[in-house]
């Protein structure tokens, strides 16, 4: 075998290997990324019940649902798990004047408008879009969020199907 055929048969195998993992990284199904601080949707919207409105405060008034500042972590956890690891971190970035840096699990294309105002107004519920938050250890993406996905729960829910509902 020629010097071409071994870095052609080489460059074959790494993308044959690279490619699956790739698209895990896009899956729905995929775990979502390492955040700054490991925060529990299981523990404050499971077990203590919190609505999802309390953290993200402008779902129900604009377009984005937004994460919470670190004034309302620090609200609570002045005084509730002041000594866990995690909520060390959280009184640090308060301390700090810093906000935490959470990495983004949701986007959609630019050209696409989406309002969580509209369908917090329309009743539906977070879970039809992020899953079951209040089971979840670590946010990910659990729905494909694709225009297919999108056409098929406004069928279902007898919404707007015309293009300049979600497209600028």
């Amino acid at each position: 075998m020629n010097r071409f055929s071994k870095t052609y048969l080489i460059a074959l195998l790494v993308i044959a290997m690279a490619v699956p993992g790739l698209l895990l990284l896009r899956s729905p199904q995929s775990p979502g990324p390492l955040q700054p601080i490991a925060f529990s949707h299981r523990v404050h919207a499971g077990d203590y019940q919190m609505a999802c409105l309390y953290c993200h405060t402008t779902a129900s008034r604009s377009t984005v649902a937004g994460v919470p500042p670190v004034q309302t972590c620090y609200e609570c956890h002045r005084a509730v798990s002041k000594d866990s690891p995690e909520i060390v971190k959280v009184l640090q970035y308060w301390e700090q004047k810093q906000p935490i840096p959470w990495i983004r699990i949701h986007s959609l294309p630019d050209f696409v408008y989406f309002s969580h105002k509209r369908h917090v107004l329309a009743e539906v519920s977070c879970q039809t879009c992020h899953g079951e938050m209040e089971r979840a250890e670590q946010v990910r993406q659990v729905s494909s969020l694709t225009m297919g996905w999108c056409v098929d729960c406004h069928k279902q829910r007898s919404a707007p199907l015309e293009c300049s509902t979600c497209h600028k």
